[in-house]
């Protein structure tokens, strides 16, 4: 049976174009994957932090194979490109949330507690700490918002050592950054120059003049910390 000779035609051009193209492209391997979290109050994403992928070497974290930044759903990929060793360190970059290295679905503070990942990993939710106290003083009695007012965040270990400060604004807000405490920290608020007490923040969210009856406080949102009148 003869063939119509348009038919042929686009054989032979398709045969053509297969010759032409080559083998098809090697499909990329899955690549190690994560999501970090809060890991306060109700987990909600944590978008725009720095992920890295660091070979083992000696033991130790290594040289830097892959990086990326965590999307609005906190969800990074990390590529261990092609001859990827076996296993892998996986680091947060210190930012609004506390850095350090993943292991047992946390942002680890050191390496030593952390794990290594081989390159096509899914580790799925990782909790991060948040490396700042954000809060709002209030007159206890008016609940009013006070402004002018110092709080520093004292370290557990040395209440004289400073981890960071802020001054309260109009509304009494204030938000203490790039906190690395490894446990909470203390609150010292210094009410004085708007006529108001001196101390540390309490259990209650008050504020007592001796360290020794204080609370640590929680990182992250603490909410209001009522304050009295000098």
């Amino acid at each position: 049976m003869r063939r119509p000779l348009s038919l042929l035609v686009v054989a032979s051009l398709a045969l053509l174009g297969a010759v032409v193209a080559g083998p098809p492209a090697a499909v990329a391997a899955d690549p190690l994957t994560g999501r970090l979290v809060d890991a306060t109050g109700s987990h909600s994403a944590v978008a725009g932090a720095t992920v890295r992928l660091r070979k083992v070497k000696g033991g130790e974290p290594g040289p830097v194979v892959d990086t990326d930044t965590t999307n609005g759903k906190g969800r990074f990929e990390l590529d261990a490109g092609p001859g990827a060793d076996d296993e892998y360190y996986v680091q947060v970059v210190p930012g609004t949330y506390q850095g350090g290295f993943v292991g047992d679905g946390y942002v680890q503070p050191r390496a030593a507690g952390a794990m290594t990942y081989g390159p096509h990993a899914a580790i799925g939710k990782i909790l991060a700490n948040p490396a700042y106290i954000q809060g709002r003083v209030v007159n206890s009695v008016t609940k009013r918002p006070v402004r002018g007012v110092r709080v520093t965040a004292r370290s557990a270990n040395d209440l004289g050592q400073v981890e960071g400060a802020d001054t309260t604004d109009r509304q009494g807000r204030f938000r203490i950054n790039r906190l690395e405490c490894e446990d909470d920290c203390y609150l010292r608020v210094n009410g004085a120059p708007r006529g108001h007490e001196v101390g540390y923040r309490a259990c209650d969210a008050g504020v007592v003049p001796a360290w020794g009856d204080a609370c640590a406080s929680p990182i992250g949102r603490i909410g209001r910390v009522f304050l009295d009148k000098g």
